[in-house]
């Protein structure tokens, strides 16, 4: 009898305790929907209020500027300030850090240049520009924006993109304008623009075809949580410095009866070049990024030719010993017919694509209208400053549209 009673005690301690873990994990899971909602509501709230800015940027005719300039302008979009701190800010503020977008463009074999923000920092972007490129002419496009000139009309027209992420980690470097000899002097015709080949490919398209390179930036923060912590944060030099030291390490066994070769506790030249090349680029301000790419056409014009040749644009970029860029996220057909019958399915890809470029949307799922949170890597200002920059001369693409006429200050002593 006793025995029993033990085992009924047991039973309902047993059960009481899987009622109270059932009522713990409900709470929890009720407090956690009630905080997303809360976070999406008041993100909604803050991108309800803000203006956003496309601004088309038209280089002068005879622009003798490195993307040196365009590295100091980039530099200057470093915002860091804006994300919510605290916990409770964080679900009930909505704000976030700004980001930018940095866009190529070629519509009918036109090439463009354009920059999209928020629209409060319009006279910081005007007076960075002009203080880097005292003659280019920036003409506010916000109500024509290019990319609303296209509807989805996949009767009449074909599309495709992709993303372009780096080929190892962020911190190592892709082959930047310094490595191509674009800094300091030296002839125009005998300087080798990395830009070029995406200039020539833009240049290249015929009527009804258009190609759009976005980059899309923000300011890199300590937001990586630090391995074997629970809270603390660090950012992408953490990992930088891991790899330096894993670099310059030698696992060489010290044996007294067998001398160690002292040129085996030395670096290779092309380990030396990697170790400088990774600390140069983790003193540049650095950016999260995401690249993307679109191709689209009437269907009678539409070239194939064309989406090898964005697949190759950046092939310049990258350095056998550091890093490069690779496509990634192209629309795909199923491995089978059957599990997309009529192809649904890879139209709703494509149109994900469209639709995220039309909104530049790239970092924040609950961006309004458009949300999106795509895997993104860290770039620094002088690797930016390489795939995106206003091309001298050495570019003779016809159809780049340049500033025709030198604008001047009427003199002074004119009289009135």
């Amino acid at each position: 009898m006793q025995t029993q009673l033990t085992a009924e005690i047991f039973v309902l301690f047993f059960l009481k305790i899987a009622i109270a873990f059932v009522v713990i994990m409900l709470v929890v899971g009720i407090g956690k929907r009630f905080l997303v909602r809360l976070k999406t509501k008041s993100r909604a709230e803050f991108f309800a209020k803000q203006k956003y800015i496309l601004l088309e940027i038209t280089p002068p005719k005879n622009l003798q500027k490195t993307p040196q300039a365009m590295e100091l302008f980039i530099g200057s979009l470093y915002q860091a300030s804006g994300d919510a701190s605290g916990f409770i800010s964080k679900y009930t503020n909505g704000s976030c850090r700004p980001w930018f977008s940095l866009e190529i463009v070629s519509i009918d074999g036109y090439v463009r240049f354009f920059i999209w923000s928020r629209a409060n920092f319009l006279d910081m972007i005007e007076t960075q520009l002009y203080s880097q490129y005292p003659d280019v002419e920036i003409i506010d496009r916000t109500g024509n924006d290019y990319t609303t000139d296209i509807k989805w009309d996949p009767e009449n027209y074909q599309y495709w993109g992709c993303n372009f992420i780096k080929t190892s980690a962020s911190h190592l470097p892709i082959k930047t304008y310094v490595s191509h000899g674009m800094v300091g002097g030296g002839k125009e015709e005998s300087k080798v623009d990395p830009i070029t080949p995406v200039i020539e490919l833009l240049g290249s398209l015929k009527k009804n075809e258009q190609i759009w390179f976005q980059i899309l930036i923000r300011a890199h923060t300590k937001e990586i949580l630090k391995p074997g912590t629970r809270n603390e944060m660090v950012d992408w030099k953490y990992e930088a410095g891991l790899d330096l030291i894993k670099r310059m390490k030698r696992d060489v066994k010290m044996d007294k009866d067998k001398p160690v070769n002292p040129a085996l506790l030395q670096l290779t030249k092309a380990e030396k070049e990697a170790a400088e090349a990774i600390e140069n680029n983790i003193s540049k301000l650095p950016f999260d990024c995401g690249v993307r790419a679109v191709y689209l056409a009437k269907k009678d014009v539409f070239r194939p030719s064309m989406i090898a040749g964005i697949n190759g644009s950046f092939r310049q970029y990258g350095s056998p010993n550091l890093n490069g860029f690779k496509t990634v996220g192209t629309p795909s057909p199923t491995k089978f017919k059957w599990q997309d019958r009529g192809g649904k399915k890879l139209l709703a890809q494509k149109k994900k694509i469209i639709g995220e470029y039309q909104h530049r949307s790239f970092f924040i799922p609950e961006y309004i209208p458009y949300g999106a949170r795509l895997k993104h890597f860290v770039m620094t200002t002088e690797e930016l400053a390489t795939i995106f920059h206003l091309p001298g001369n050495v570019a003779r693409t016809p159809t780049m549209a340049r500033v025709q006429a030198k604008k001047v200050e009427p003199p002074a002593n004119l009289p009135i």
